[in-house]
């Protein structure tokens, strides 16, 4: 919750371009001392000892009780059939306003044909994932004109996917699934629908990326798994044995797609994989 709590505050600092302390009151609703606290905790957050930065035995009440509130207003700003504005904050400059060229765009009809067109070999199990996933009564969706799609779950477990599709790169920023729990789908089945989302609305589909970008992973055994290797080797061990890698493969399988090289990028502690691909 506090890794998810951290990505929506990037979420929400990209789209707005807002101040930390802003955030804090718009998506968390906390009081001055709750906010100063655990922005102070986030920004000293390090992504490779995450889950020991909060000593929840100390004292754990509070950070639970601002979990509890962030679980009941975390959506509210990004659901796409709410039409109030976001939360006014009580100062403004030039950095505060929201991102130009990155507005969010209406959602392109996708029909059942349209999507057993992009995947006609798709099997029954795959078919009723993209289903479930295309019902507004379990997943919303926005859409930014920047080919950004953000994918939440309104039903079953929490999930949240945001990732951006333009032609020849795709960049999968954070895909969040509660551990544990039983889905009715795959990631690869929400990339499937978020592409087709993005590629109709910007007239590229049937489009396939020659890249593709695990953005920002902080997954410890993902770094662990690939730390010093090159070439072939980080190829073959980000694809067979990092959580992410996996992940990456079967969105690869969806699409009928194969990897030829691999990079790794590595900023502040976290690292970007950089997928070279081809067709099968």
């Amino acid at each position: 919750e506090i890794l998810f709590l951290k990505f929506m505050v990037r979420d929400y600092r990209d789209l707005t371009g807002k101040d930390l302390g802003l955030i804090m009151h718009n998506i968390v609703r906390l009081n001055d001392d709750e906010a100063a606290e655990l922005r102070s905790r986030i920004e000293n957050m390090s992504p490779r000892s995450a889950a020991s930065t909060f000593d929840m035995s100390t004292d754990p009440a509070p950070i639970h009780e601002w979990l509890a509130r962030f679980q009941e207003t975390r959506l509210e700003w990004q659901r796409p059939d709410d039409n109030a504005a976001l939360p006014a904050p009580a100062l403004t400059s030039g950095d505060d306003l929201p991102k130009a060229g990155n507005s969010k765009i209406p959602l392109p009809a996708i029909t059942p044909e349209l999507l057993m067109s992009q995947f006609p070999d798709m099997s029954d199990a795959d078919r009723q994932a993209l289903e479930y996933i295309a019902d507004p009564e379990n997943f919303s969706h926005v859409l930014h004109s920047d080919g950004t799609v953000l994918s939440v779950s309104e039903n079953g477990p929490a999930a949240h996917f945001k990732n951006t599709y333009i032609p020849h790169t795709w960049t999968f920023k954070y895909n969040f699934k509660s551990p544990g729990e039983d889905y009715p789908y795959f990631a690869s089945h929400v990339a499937q629908y978020q592409y087709v989302l993005a590629a109709v609305a910007g007239g590229w589909i049937g489009q396939m990326p020659v890249t593709l970008i695990r953005d920002n992973v902080i997954n410890q055994a993902t770094l662990n798994n690939t730390e010093g290797l090159k070439g072939e080797e980080l190829k073959t061990a980000f694809l067979n044995n990092t959580p992410n890698g996996k992940s990456t493969a079967k969105i690869l399988e969806a699409f009928n797609l194969e990897a030829t090289s691999v990079k790794v990028e590595e900023i502040d502690g976290d690292a970007n994989f950089y997928v070279n691909l081809k067709r099968k």
